[in-house]
């Protein structure tokens, strides 16, 4: 019995994929427009400019950006079908450029990030962002994700196994199938990420407007991201679209959103 290559492997676990994706409809994206915005994200990151607040400015920035999104996310609670619109929201002080969205309705965003930011549109396009992936549930896709692709990795794991007629300690076939089935968990939460990142985007871009900020300013952020991340194409295993890919679809997601009538998204 021939043992499937771990290319094979990967592409079982990637047809994960067809168990779920998007919510909403999402922009389309031409190479070219992402070659055009490639080439004004290059240059030294270092060199960004830092806005230095105190911790306390941030924490009132952050309470009144997050009070102001709160009041406009109701519609888009209902229409997304989430019954729970509260979101905490709390500041680290800790340098690290990042922001993410957990269980129960949290959301973190760091120092490191808000310190690159200059007004409060760009701000808002970070709590909204996180916002947005409560909004499209994404917090339960991923565990249900990881938790599919780690039974795909064990499956693999236990059928290679048995092939080889593996008969070293119990230990060895125990390692074998954890690796196996962290590395099924990962390629699970992977597989949708990207996707997920973008409806994020565009549910902020949506939640944004409702608030009356201005969707062209928070886009800066996208940006600076860009110029962080340093990558200008995405990988199959990237869990963020790269950052001329991110800019390129928010520019259609305002486009979107200001043609829209109803200021809702489609639904795929």
């Amino acid at each position: 019995m021939k043992i499937a290559s771990f290319g094979a492997a990967i592409a079982a676990l990637l047809l994960l994929g067809g168990c779920s994706g998007a919510q909403f409809r999402l922009p389309d994206i031409s190479s070219a427009d992402v070659d055009r915005a490639a080439l004004t994200v290059s240059g030294d990151s270092s060199r960004l400019e830092k806005f230095q607040r105190t911790d306390a400015q941030y924490r009132t920035m952050v309470f009144d950006v997050s009070h102001r999104l709160a009041e406009a996310a109701p519609a888009l609670c209902r229409y997304a079908e989430v019954s729970n619109c509260r979101f905490s929201v709390s500041f680290s002080s800790e340098d690290e450029v990042n922001a993410y969205a957990t269980a129960n309705n949290e959301i973190v965003v760091y120092r490191g990030l808000l310190e690159l930011l200059e007004t409060e549109d760009e701000f808002a396009a970070v709590i909204a962002h996180e916002i947005g992936h409560h909004l499209a549930q994404h917090i339960d896709e991923t565990q249900t994700n990881a938790t599919i692709g780690a039974i795909i990795g064990g499956v693999l794991a236990g059928g290679a196994m048995i092939a080889l007629g593996y008969d070293s300690a119990y230990y060895q076939n125990q390692k074998m199938m954890e690796d196996s089935m962290n590395l099924g968990a990962s390629i699970g939460v992977l597989s949708y990420s990207k996707e997920q990142e973008r409806e994020a985007d565009l549910l902020a871009a949506y939640l944004l407007d409702r608030a009356g900020y201005d969707l062209h300013e928070a886009g800066r952020v996208w940006e600076v991201l860009a110029k962080v991340n340093g990558r200008t194409s995405s990988g199959m295993l990237d869990s963020h679209p790269a950052g001329p890919e991110r800019m390129v679809a928010w520019n259609l997601a305002i486009a979107e959103v200001e043609a829209s009538k109803t200021k809702l998204p489609v639904t795929d």
